[in-house]
């Protein structure tokens, strides 16, 4: 009996000392992020951080995304992810249904219309009548943030939806648009990859960075898990190593109270 309760003991203690989900098998967690650049570029920064996660907490996670951010935002709508990297579940029809867990470390994101350097644009009204790049309608620092300050000016421009930042900067770099509306963390990266030089023409009030959000199904372990593993990823020297090389600053603690005037710009005011 004494035996019995020595191996039990032991079983117990090897247990809580292996990595979350080693001591028993684990599904594959399903990640979904947001249509911000291409599905390459995408995975290539967050695999990465996925194989840290895993690492750390011994949970398999998967990248899986829409063709396009309205069907990403349908997948999530669905219950498809487990985890998403957005900030399209403040949207009416989707807010509660997600608990934000973390966001991207750095200063708050901003929307942002942009010209080229040597653009005769230099206010919003002279945007009247002209092609400006957005994303898509489904964005919200590059679309739902200044379509409704140029509602607000009176201004009504011909939209062009690119289906990614990184694709609406390129048409404005190429001349194809006059304008692009984007996000600014978008525009900086853009602009020192590309050696684009540009005027801001409208900046908007500051945003907390995108959030990464966990569905209400996961056990609170697994939540635990993976937050404490994205928060401490800049702490640890190959976590950063990661970052530095996902292009990501990290990722800080977060809630959904950081995220009340996303929801005020999803209502229309």
């Amino acid at each position: 009996m004494m035996r019995l309760l020595r191996r039990c003991f032991l079983g117990c203690a090897l247990a809580a000392a292996l990595p979350l989900g080693a001591a028993a098998v684990q599904p594959t967690l399903v990640f979904g992020v947001l249509n911000q650049q291409s599905p390459a570029r995408t995975a290539e920064r967050w695999n990465p951080v996925f194989q840290y996660i895993k690492a750390r907490t011994g949970l398999d996670i998967q990248l899986r995304m829409g063709a396009t951010v309205r069907e990403t935002n349908a997948m999530m709508g669905r219950g498809e992810f487990d985890f998403v990297f957005t900030n399209h579940n403040f949207r009416p029809e989707y807010d509660g249904a997600y608990k934000v867990i973390a966001a991207l470390a750095g200063k708050p994101i901003f929307g942002v219309i942009a010209v080229g350097a040597d653009s005769p644009v230099k206010t919003l009204a002279d945007l009247a009548g002209k092609r400006v790049a957005f994303p898509s309608r489904e964005a919200f620092v590059a679309y739902a943030v200044p379509v409704l300050e140029l509602k607000r000016a009176k201004v009504d421009v011909l939209e062009v939806l690119a289906s990614t930042q990184d694709s609406a900067l390129a048409q404005l770099k190429a001349g194809a648009v006059d304008a692009a509306a984007v996000n600014s963390r978008f525009l900086t990266q853009f602009s020192a990859r590309q050696g684009f030089a540009y005027r801001e023409i409208y900046t908007s009030e500051g945003f907390a960075e995108i959030p990464v959000i966990a569905h209400p199904r996961l056990s609170a372990a697994v939540v635990t898990a993976v937050r404490q593993a994205l928060v401490e990823m800049k702490q640890d020297p190959r976590g950063e190593s990661l970052l530095e090389s996902s292009g990501f600053a990290g990722f800080d603690p977060a809630t959904d109270k950081q995220y009340d005037n996303v929801r005020r710009i999803y209502r229309g005011n």
